[in-house]
């Protein structure tokens, strides 16, 4: 068995994944079809339901039956995603192609992660993780950084639809190199049911195991907030009457930025403590995201700076908090575990994302990014009131909150 061949294989998978053509224009890709910024937000949400509610029987799924199927299956519906991108013309239509993508990525998320640090357990190099997993991270978002100046440009001199063409063949890559992936063997008990062993889980993740609750909740917190800066820089965009070529070439550079980060999270992660660098992330991004809204309508650099600095948070938060999770999970409930996380996040942008297309729909966009910044403050505030009765209860009390 060459297990080795997994890690080069998920990069692949993620590049494929990542090198999103479509990306930097799909807001306008939608508006060009006539739909209103809430009815784009509406087919957000609708791809996020879709992927919250397969995330948890998904992550099942991988683990009681292989990661390896569930991306294969997951790879596959991604593409079927882009294929029904590229003949809509109007909201119903793509609602559908996003209902199958948020499927797909349901049956991908966790499950790619989990096999990753499950085939290091395997080759003796677990305590590597951090790093591969910034990696990873770093290879997709360089390689969205690429795809960016290629969307924009095809988008600038052909369509905006031409780079949703060209997607779905980019899909088909990740499709065949998911299915030559080989499962490390791990411990899986087969003697429980499928529904007591979800519930096992889930009692496991939100009662019995604090310190992995708190990371849930954390990170939920995190994915929401980037996952909306992403959705809602395209309009910024617009507002500020950048072209389409050059939204392409700042799109990549913002995606560098996240890779130059990510590739370096194991470094900082050795001279910052776990706690320190959750909370350096999390008023890091309530302060971007206010003096975004505050400044970045009439001062187009210091709003540019603030996604900046913003970007290059995410690219140490996600490897971060992937190690956190993943060092505090078996591995017979690891893929299940990160799809709670990523169920968390889809709903929570589920429920707030139509809300926020209406809300620049009525105002602006510099709204939303002061709504977000004060809901992300919040969050935060009962995020570091739960982590200081971790402390109190004497769940922890080392200065990196994960070790065991």
């Amino acid at each position: 068995m060459d297990i080795a061949a997994n890690i080069w294989k998920l990069y692949l998978i993620k590049m494929s994944k990542w090198f999103m053509v479509f990306m930097p224009i799909v807001v306008l890709f939608f508006q060009s079809n006539g739909l209103s910024l809430r009815e784009v937000m509406t087919i957000n949400a609708i791809y996020s339901l879709s992927t919250a509610f397969f995330e948890i029987p998904s992550g099942y799924f991988s683990d009681r039956f292989g990661r390896k199927y569930s991306i294969a299956l997951g790879t596959l519906f991604i593409t079927l995603q882009f294929f029904v991108y590229s003949w809509s013309f109007d909201f119903w239509s793509m609602s559908i192609g996003a209902a199958i993508g948020g499927f797909g990525a349901s049956f991908i998320s966790g499950s790619d992660s989990a096999l990753l640090y499950d085939s290091l357990c395997f080759l003796g190099r677990k305590d590597d993780y951090l790093k591969w997993e910034g990696r990873s991270y770093a290879i997709g978002t360089f390689s969205e950084a690429v795809a960016a100046v290629i969307g924009g440009w095809l988008a600038y001199y052909f369509s905006l639809r031409y780079p949703i063409y060209i997607q779905v063949g980019i899909s088909i890559v990740g499709f065949v190199t998911a299915l030559t992936l080989i499962e490390p063997p791990v411990h899986k008990d087969d003697n429980r049911g499928n529904w007591e062993q979800i519930k096992l889980i889930l009692s496991y993740t939100f009662i019995k195991n604090i310190k992995l609750r708190f990371f849930i909740f954390l990170t939920s917190v995190f994915g929401l907030g980037s996952l909306l800066l992403a959705w809602f820089a395209q309009p910024y965009f617009d507002l500020k009457d950048i072209q389409e070529n050059f939204i392409g070439y700042l799109w990549a550079s913002l995606n560098i930025t996240v890779a130059v980060f990510a590739l370096n999270a194991y470094r900082v992660n050795k001279i910052i403590s776990d706690k320190k660098l959750v909370i350096l992330i999390l008023i890091g991004f309530i302060l971007g995201y206010l003096v975004l809204g505050y400044y970045g309508s009439n001062l187009l650099w210091l709003g540019l700076s603030a996604m900046f600095f913003m970007y290059a948070l995410r690219g140490l938060a996600i490897p971060t908090f992937l190690n956190l999770i993943n060092k505090n999970t078996p591995s017979e409930m690891r893929a299940t575990v990160l799809s709670i996380r990523g169920f968390c996040v889809r709903i929570l942008y589920a429920l707030i994302a139509p809300f926020l297309g209406w809300l620049a729909d009525v105002y602006t966009v510099m709204e939303v990014f002061l709504f977000i910044g004060l809901l992300i403050l919040g969050a935060s505030i009962i995020a570091i009131g739960l982590y200081s009765l971790i402390l109190k209860d004497g769940y922890n009390n080392d200065s990196k909150i994960v070790e065991q």
